[in-house]
């Protein structure tokens, strides 16, 4: 059996969906998603996901930190909303979910109820401020103008459908990543840049 890492995030989603468990879901891309692959939702309760094609992968995490213990040590006990969910094979070549959380790699019983573990979106950007500014400079932007601009962040309920672009919506839910990726320029009043 063959599967990818893009296999395992559609699985959840399909099968999260299925079973009613998901009424959001903003996948990100690129420098954005520093803190995660997705941030998903119910009932206005976040989590983060980090997906990985199987469990041989979870250890290439520690690499995304200036220093893995001392990001360990800040967040393990605040990362109940963070998880790592990947694949195994099952019988008949079904593909299987599983879910640890994000530092303690405790792993939860079901991949399927880690929504029912969410908090709400004030302690969800705490916890996401402090992930991001303990982890490495992504290194895939250099402040100009690229393919993340026209991205989109979509949203997706069972009342709507709905979609912003992913800058926009890094500014407005996270507004300190997007100052760390934005260029500054400093303007003198009455003066253009040079």
């Amino acid at each position: 059996m063959i599967w990818w890492e893009k296999t395992v995030e559609y699985n959840f989603v399909i099968r999260t969906a299925i079973d009613k468990k998901i009424n959001f879901a903003a996948p990100l891309s690129g420098v954005q998603e520093v803190g995660g692959d997705g941030i998903f939702g119910i009932d206005a309760k976040l989590i983060l996901v980090e997906f990985k094609r199987s469990q041989k992968e979870l250890k290439t995490e520690r690499d995304k930190f200036v220093c893995y213990e001392k990001a360990k040590d800040k967040l393990i006990g605040r990362d109940n909303h963070h998880f790592l969910v990947y694949g195994s094979e099952g019988d008949n070549s079904n593909l299987n979910l599983h879910a640890r959380h994000y530092f303690s790699l405790k792993e939860v019983e079901s991949a399927l109820s880690i929504l029912e573990l969410g908090v709400n979106d004030e302690e969800f950007k705490s916890y996401l401020d402090d992930l991001i500014e303990l982890k490495k400079e992504d290194g895939r932007s250099d402040g100009s103008v690229g393919p993340e601009s026209v991205a989109s962040v979509v949203g997706v309920s069972p009342e709507s459908v709905s979609s912003i672009s992913l800058t926009e919506y890094v500014r407005l839910a996270l507004p300190r990543l997007y100052q760390a990726l934005s260029p500054t320029q400093t303007i003198s009043r009455g003066r253009s840049p040079s």
